[in-house]
């Protein structure tokens, strides 16, 4: 149930306006890797979209998975929260950048759903956290990433996340790594007992035996009826079987990626096919009500305007723009001026024909376009990498989006 207390800008006056609460209620825990020299552990991190690669290993399990979030890189990231901000952090780049840009963060969607969801006193509780030396002694919040099974091979997505993606890296980018999957740590089914929320993610989620194994482990528990459930789905498929298991949950969310409609979507998201990425979430909409996740790239973003049109015509109204945050050689700085401008012309133009529930979409992806400066040397590297995407597509980047045919002549 709701905290009555947990009004946002109240925490925001209390904690400050750079707060991320994932650090102090979440732990994002992985238990499979492309096997590596650096680690191939279980791992424990604030959130799936922390960049900090030059040291793995600090995230790796240590004794337990409460006792690694207690750990001095945690404890450090907390105080860095409460004391300085999140442009602080190097590791926290991808939300800095999407706050400065204008696009919605990551941060802020997480500090929301928590602010509406957690039962504890948000405030008291982080005070408390900080009176504690910064150390933690609950864990409300759990991401459980058991496996990078997918269906799909995006092409700002890495072998670690997708294993249609990890095939197409040993066939295309001669990767030689290989996948382990290892068994959960001693504590994690333990600590489901008092989590209120879980976020499943992957891989694509429905699809791994591990997700429906945990649903089956939570009903026959009886934990399911206290817990939220939030999953990331491609709309590849509709899951069926589990509709009537989600029903025993305190409640179900469910977030699709959708970047595009047509061949812009089945360029990106390599193995979707529109047709039925298009039934399945309108299906999916109605049955549950969702959020859409628009990953912005220099790919996709000339495909706005028509897929912002899609989604008013099917009253799909939430959406998150989502700036690609890893694969910076797809990022919106490759994208030349010359074709830039017509491109700013043609989101203002449909911005001033928008209705009110949309004009926020059409100003995050004009000011990311405005914020992002062109990139020469990120250019060379998006095209060389798309050459490569077009190898294994069903149509090359230069009939998908016409704008980019002179780079590849």
């Amino acid at each position: 149930m709701k905290n009555p207390n947990n009004n946002l800008t109240h925490i925001y006056n209390e904690l400050g306006n750079n707060v991320c609460l994932y650090p102090f209620f979440n732990g994002f825990y992985q238990t499979n890797h492309l096997d590596t020299q650096t680690s191939s552990n279980n791992s424990i991190r604030p959130c799936s979209i922390i960049l900090d690669r030059t040291n793995p290993k600090i995230w790796d399990i240590e004794t337990t998975i409460a006792d690694t979030r207690n750990n001095k890189t945690w404890t450090d990231i907390r105080r860095t929260f409460i004391e300085a901000s999140v442009h602080d952090i190097p590791a926290c780049s991808a939300c800095s950048f999407n706050e400065r840009s204008g696009a919605t963060s990551a941060r802020q969607m997480n500090n929301h759903f928590y602010s509406e969801f957690l039962s504890a006193d948000i405030v008291d509780e982080v005070k408390t956290i900080i009176a504690n030396d910064y150390k933690v002694t609950k864990i409300m919040s759990m991401d459980y990433y058991p496996s990078n099974y997918c269906n799909y091979s995006c092409i700002m997505c890495a072998g670690g996340a997708s294993s249609k993606r990890h095939t197409f890296e040993i066939r295309y980018l001669n990767n030689k790594q290989t996948l382990k999957l290892n068994p959960t740590d001693k504590d994690f089914y333990p600590l489901l007992d008092n989590i209120e929320i879980i976020n499943l993610t992957g891989g694509e989620t429905i699809l791994q035996t591990q997700v429906e194994d945990l649903i089956d482990y939570l009903i026959e528990q009886d934990l399911a009826k206290n817990i939220i459930i939030t999953l990331i789905a491609n709309a590849s498929s509709f899951p069926e079987k589990l509709v009537k298991k989600f029903k025993q949950f305190r409640d179900v969310f469910y977030t699709i990626s959708i970047d595009g409609i047509g061949d812009v979507i089945e360029y990106q998201r390599r193995g979707s096919n529109w047709t039925q990425v298009e039934a399945n979430a309108l299906k999916m909409f109605k049955e549950f009500g969702c959020i859409v996740n628009c990953v912005i790239t220099g790919v996709n973003v000339f495909g706005m305007c028509e897929f912002l049109n899609w989604a008013k015509q099917n009253n799909v109204n939430k959406i998150c723009i989502s700036p690609v945050f890893r694969e910076l050689h797809l990022s919106v700085d490759v994208i030349p001026d010359e074709i830039k401008m017509p491109l700013l012309d043609k989101l203002i133009l449909a911005k001033s024909q928008a209705s009110a529930q949309f004009i926020e979409y059409y100003d995050q992806i004009i000011s990311l376009l405005q914020y992002s400066k062109h990139n020469p040397e990120n250019l060379k590297k998006f095209i060389a990498r798309i050459k490569v995407e077009d190898q294994a597509s069903k149509k090359p980047l230069s009939q998908v989006v016409p704008e980019w045919a002179p780079y590849f002549e």
